[in-house]
């Protein structure tokens, strides 16, 4: 469980797809993003085609590039992920219930916190990283007061981050960041991505 840490710190950049037709244009966008030199993406479940464009995507992009799912808010999702040997899922919440089953099917599990207590009781139940969410709202120094009580603990921001902030947020303690529109956008810069895949 801990290779998932170790091989999100080397992405740096966790690529989100939440978009509608995940299983055609959400793979065109993999690619492009995958030529630019992103190595995790993430596919949300909150679409039709999804499990699709999540097997796609790993089929064509290989096992250099970490592939997994997001928006995971049920046990038969889990095990469908699983079945599929994605790398890691991420929920957009902490349910105990998600961690033990999905930790229990040997997949990787990226819960969804923002209190305290969340991280606390997410790091108990044995994820192996947390995503701090919603990041952007509530900023770098929100991140900086939880490391306080928890010292840097493996964590990916995200939500409302630009790249402009990701810099930042790795170099306040964060293993990697999770951005969605900002890599979607048509004036997405490719020489700014590639400075941070560096």
């Amino acid at each position: 469980m801990r290779d998932i840490v170790a091989r999100l710190s080397d992405a740096r950049l966790l690529a989100i797809l939440r978009m509608d037709e995940p299983d055609t244009v959400g793979v065109e966008l993999a690619r492009r993003l995958h030529g630019q030199g992103v190595r995790a993406i993430e596919c949300t479940l909150d679409k039709p085609g999804a499990l699709t464009a999540i097997e796609r995507i790993r089929d064509e992009l290989g096992a250099d590039t970490l592939v997994g799912a997001g928006t995971v808010t049920r046990v038969d999702q889990v095990d469908s992920l699983a079945s599929l040997g994605v790398d890691f899922c991420v929920t957009p919440h902490l349910d105990p219930r998600l961690v033990t089953h999905s930790l229990d099917r040997g997949l990787p599990i990226v819960p969804g916190v923002m209190t305290p207590s969340e991280v606390a009781e997410a790091f108990r139940l044995g994820a192996p990283a947390v995503k701090l969410f919603p990041a952007g709202v509530l900023g770098i120094a929100y991140l900086e007061a939880l490391q306080g009580p928890f010292g840097r603990f493996p964590v990916v921001p995200t939500g409302s981050i630009g790249i402009g902030d990701v810099e930042a947020w790795l170099e306040a303690g964060a293993v990697a960041v999770g951005l969605g529109s900002a890599l979607t956008r048509p004036d997405t810069i490719p020489a700014e991505l590639a400075r941070l895949l560096q």
